[in-house]
C-alpha cells in the first residue's frame, strides 16, 4: 500500500514538473516571438532618438553664443519633440507587431500550453519593458546633457543644484523624473501600463482611441508646470483605458482556454 502511494506521489510530482517545464518553454517562445517581431525596430528608434537629441543639444550648446539655463537649452534642442516622436513610434510599432504576430504565429500560439491570463501578462510585460526602456534612455540622455552643460559653463553653472532646479522648473523633465511629486509618478506608471496593455489590441475601431490617447499624452507632457488638473485628466483617461482593456481581455472570467491568441 505504501509503495503504491509513493508511486502516485512520484507520478504527480513528475507531471507537475513536466507541466512547469512546458509552460516555461512556452513563455520563452512567446518572448522570442515578441522580440523577433519588434525588438530591432524599437532598438532603432531608441538609437535614432538618442543620436538626434545629442547632436541637437551639442549644436545648441556651442552655437547659441550665450549662457542660457540648462532647461532652456534642452527645450531649444527639441528633446521633448524627439522623445514624444519616439514614444509614438514605439507604441505603433508594438501595435503593428502584435497584429503581425497574431496573423503569422496564430497556430504556434495555439500549441503553447499557456492560459489566456499568462499570455496577456507576458505580452503586457514585454510592452511595458520596452516603454520603460524609452524613459530610462531619455533620462540618461538628459544626464549627459547636464554633464556637457557643466563641462562647457563650469565657472557659471552651480553644480550642486543644477539638475534639481532643471527637473523642477521644466514640465518635460519633471514628467520624466517627477522627483517627490506623487501625482506625476502615478501618471507615469498609468501611462506606461495603459500604452503597454493597449498595444496588444488591433481592432480597427480602436485606432481613433489609440491616436487620441497619444495626442492627450503629448499635449499634457509639455503643458506648463503647475497645471495639476492635466495630471488628473491623464490619470482618469489611462485608468479607463486599462479597465476597458482588462474587461475585453476577459481576465475576470473564471474559466480560461489554453489558447494564447484567444485573449483577443
Amino acid at each position: 500500500m505504501e509503495s503504491g502511494k509513493e508511486e502516485k506521489i512520484e507520478r504527480a510530482t513528475v507531471r507537475t514538473m513536466e507541466n512547469t517545464i512546458e509552460k516555461s518553454k512556452g513563455m520563452l517562445a512567446v518572448w522570442a516571438l515578441f522580440s523577433r517581431s519588434s525588438f530591432y525596430g524599437i532598438l532603432a528608434v531608441l538609437f535614432l532618438m538618442t543620436a538626434a537629441e545629442c547632436l541637437s543639444f551639442y549644436a545648441v550648446l556651442h552655437g547659441s553664443g550665450q549662457t542660457d539655463m540648462l532647461e532652456m537649452m534642452i527645450d531649444k534642442s527639441l528633446a521633448a519633440a524627439f522623445f514624444l516622436t519616439a514614444l509614438g513610434l514605439i507604441f505603433f510599432i508594438q501595435i503593428w507587431a502584435a497584429g503581425r504576430m497574431d496573423r503569422k504565429s496564430r497556430y504556434t500560439l495555439m500549441r503553447l500550453k499557456l492560459s489566456k491570463t499568462q499570455f496577456f501578462l507576458l505580452r503586457t510585460g514585454y510592452h511595458v519593458l520596452c516603454l520603460t526602456s524609452l524613459f530610462a534612455v531619455q533620462v540618461c540622455v538628459i544626464l549627459w546633457m547636464a554633464w556637457m552643460y557643466e563641462k562647457t559653463f563650469a565657472p557659471v553653472s552651480p553644480s550642486g543644484q543644477l539638475l534639481f532646479l532643471a527637473f523642477y522648473r521644466n514640465e518635460f523633465l519633471h514628467s520624466l523624473l517627477p522627483m517627490a511629486e506623487t501625482g506625476k509618478w502615478v501618471r507615469c506608471v498609468l501611462l506606461i501600463l495603459a500604452f503597454g496593455i493597449e498595444a496588444g489590441f488591433q481592432e480597427k475601431n480602436r485606432v481613433a482611441g489609440q491616436v487620441g490617447m497619444f495626442v492627450l499624452t503629448a499635449c499634457w507632457f509639455v503643458s506648463p508646470v503647475g497645471m495639476w488638473y492635466g495630471d488628473v485628466i491623464c490619470c482618469v483617461t489611462y485608468g479607463i483605458v486599462i479597465g476597458m482593456d482588462l474587461l475585453q481581455a476577459g481576465l475576470f472570467q473564471r474559466k480560461e482556454r489554453d489558447c494564447g491568441h484567444s485573449i483577443r
